[in-house]
């Protein structure tokens, strides 16, 4: 495995560091956007339409803000925050920056700090932050547990990729194995590395008991890694051309419950880093591309797995919380991992 690892630019860690100065009001020159960003590059750049604070929407454009960068990239309301004047003093900061690069107005100035003050975000009873549980470190990777065939390693760039290390056995699963979660928003970046002209297959294990087929044996399976795919469910990775032989089921499928064709799943160009959010609320499932809402699904009771007679079924998957997964589907695909980060939205 290749141990080293960098600072994620584009991610809330590079937002943490635009916090600590890198806006500050006397560093932006007029007219140039670019500035704006500082030194950050955001090789995924957050494509929401509008800005918003976690659950508020802000209603200014969320225009790019130089640096590859959009203003929602630059405005860091994902981390825990000393206070809620703390926030908003931040987000008046860099919105006087971007003011001053004339990415916005003054009125969307005035609409960016009174929804950052409004959002209660750093706030007593404010919602909560993100908890990032892959951060590109070694430390961060090790709290996660492997089983199945093949692997993931860790790259030198902070990104995790499934591999074949060794190249043989089935199906494999790295699932952050310290916590369940309840209800949650889970948010990273996945890009498609594959060696040869096809695209990977891989996806995202939500809301499985575990991994240990005897301990839950309605699972119906006695490989480890098949227990997250029969009682969770698994959000589908895949922008392959809907040719035969290549699985129907494309990203953002919630998978053979809720399925996307390709036109659905927004694909992009093989190589480009994707943003993507899973939102579980009670047994609503929500997924988000590069910020567009591409599927929505509420797990009912006694909806069957199309082809699949003996699998359990939306009833085995009521689980009120679970563990989380990235799934290695295949020797062939490489799918690339990096900043995981996970909100409590109980």
């Amino acid at each position: 495995m290749r141990r080293t690892s960098l600072p994620l630019a584009g991610t809330a860690l590079a937002a943490a560091t635009l916090a600590g100065g890198l806006l500050a009001p006397t560093a932006t020159a007029a007219g140039d956007p670019a500035t704006a960003a500082g030194d950050t590059t955001c090789a995924a750049p957050d494509a929401r339409p509008t800005v918003r604070f976690l659950d508020d929407d802000s209603g200014v454009p969320n225009r790019a803000a130089g640096g590859g960068c959009t203003v929602n990239d630059l405005i860091d309301d994902e981390r825990a925050w000393q206070s809620r004047g703390a926030f908003t003093a931040h987000t008046a900061e860099v919105s006087g920056s971007l003011l001053r690069a004339d990415v916005i107005g003054p009125g969307e100035y005035a609409r960016l700090v009174v929804t950052a003050a409004q959002s209660g975000i750093g706030g007593k009873h404010g919602p909560a932050p993100y908890d990032v549980i892959f951060d590109g470190s070694q430390e961060s990777f090790d709290d996660w547990g492997y089983v199945g065939g093949r692997g993931f390693d860790l790259n030198d760039d902070g990104s995790m990729a499934t591999g074949p290390n060794p190249p043989t056995g089935g199906l494999g699963m790295l699932w952050y194995e310290k916590e369940k979660f309840g209800d949650f928003s889970l948010r990273l970046q996945f890009r498609d590395e594959r060696a040869d002209a096809g695209r990977s297959n891989s996806g995202v294990l939500v809301r499985f008991p575990g991994v240990d087929p005897a301990a839950n044996p309605e699972c119906r399976t006695n490989d480890p890694a098949w227990v997250s795919v029969n009682c969770g469910h698994e959000i589908q990775i895949n922008d392959s051309a809907e040719t035969s032989g290549n699985d129907p089921r494309k990203t953002g499928s919630v998978y053979g419950f809720a399925d996307l064709d390709l036109a659905a799943a927004k694909p992009t160009e093989k190589g480009a880093w994707n943003d993507l959010e899973i939102r579980v609320v009670g047994q609503q499932y929500t997924v988000i591309r590069n910020g567009e809402v591409i599927n929505e699904f509420e797990n009912k009771p006694g909806l069957p797995f199309p082809g699949r007679p003996d699998d359990p079924g939306t009833s085995g998957r009521q689980f009120a919380e679970g563990y989380i997964g990235l799934q290695n589907h295949d020797a062939q695909s490489i799918l690339e991992f990096r900043n995981v980060r996970v909100r409590d939205l109980a």
